[in-house]
């Protein structure tokens, strides 16, 4: 067991009870989520034991090359800096990948909500041509052919190894995949200051002007509705559309997360932004104003200070333990 897995289970007695965070005032007030294990899928650290193994396993991906961690690499809070994620044979999706830390908080998985459980989005990469390019039933065949997998599938769920076993064991793994122990954690427990720079910018990230803590509020940082940011006039990539079918979802993405938003460099859907500095530029001009963009993008002024003000909050939303990671 690897030593960030020890840490992760460690503090899981502390995470599964919600706690508030306290603040004064009630925009800036967040409860932490409690982690909810499904009741055919409970916590427990056989399976933990299990799902961390299937996640660095080669032997999902059809040329043996690449495991879950691949793209969800350590250091990069669990998510790659490349700007579209890369399967195969040096296979592009068509999306950036983004960091899968907290992911037990999230009411629907993909930036598009094509799956409704953690458990459902195991088989995505898998099954998918441009990532994994396998089959439940090769899967579960090479996995057989190790005695641990068997084994460790016994020992968590009384049964011998199949693709439900490996979809419960990844889920629950990423399940205590945990980030609430940042600077800025720490600042809203009481424990540490938070100089005056980013100060002004925890301060500016929630002015009117800029309005950022309108999408991107609550203890993840994200309210995790699907819109439109004006990144383009004309999309490439339908977004939530391709779910629903609905025109009204056109090129519309779930809000991503601001938490370790250091680490998981390039952004947007497509990684088309290789700076927070650029990220906020675009904010700043109010977006190319595509028919779907949302009200809540219109533009603001915001000086070179400022900016590294804002910046300087964001940096401390960092899990400070990843950054001697892979």
């Amino acid at each position: 067991m690897n030593k960030l897995l020890l840490t992760l289970i460690l503090i899981l007695s502390v995470i599964i009870c919600s706690s508030l965070i306290t603040d004064t005032t009630p925009e800036d007030s967040w409860l932490r989520p409690t982690i909810e294990f499904p009741k055919d899928n409970p916590l427990t650290d056989a399976s933990i034991n299990l799902g961390d193994a299937l996640f660095s396993e080669t032997l999902l991906s059809r040329d043996s090359t690449l495991s879950c961690h691949s793209c969800h690499m350590t250091g990069a809070a669990f998510a790659d800096h490349l700007p579209l994620g890369e399967g195969i044979r040096g296979r592009h999706v068509t999306r950036n990948t983004p960091t899968i830390f907290n992911m037990a908080f999230h009411p629907y998985f993909m930036i598009d909500g094509k799956f409704k459980t953690l458990e459902e989005q195991v088989l995505g990469p898998i099954n998918e041509h441009k990532e994994f390019d396998m089959n439940p039933e090769m899967v579960i065949e090479r996995l057989k052919s190790l005695t641990l997998y068997n084994r460790l599938s016994i020992e968590a769920y009384g049964e011998e190894l199949s693709i439900e076993v490996v979809q419960k064991s990844i889920a629950n793994f990423e399940r205590i995949l945990i980030s609430d122990n940042s600077r800025f954690d720490q600042f809203k427990r009481g424990e540490i200051e938070l100089t005056e720079h980013e100060m002004n910018g925890w301060k500016l990230f929630k002015t009117p002007e800029l309005n950022c803590i309108k999408c991107h509020s609550g203890y993840n940082f994200t309210n995790y509705a699907f819109e439109n940011n004006g990144l383009f006039e004309i999309y490439q990539d339908s977004g939530r559309a391709l779910i629903t079918n609905q025109p009204e979802d056109l090129a519309k993405f779930k809000v991503p997360t601001l938490r370790n938003i250091v680490l998981t460099y390039p952004y947007m859907h497509n990684g088309s932004f290789s700076s927070l500095e650029l990220v906020i530029d675009h904010y700043a001009s109010g977006g190319k104003k595509h028919r779907s963009q949302s009200n809540f993008i219109k533009g603001f002024e915001i000086s070179k200070n400022e900016q590294s003000a804002l910046i300087a909050f964001l940096e401390t939303l960092t899990e400070e333990r990843l950054l001697s990671q892979d």
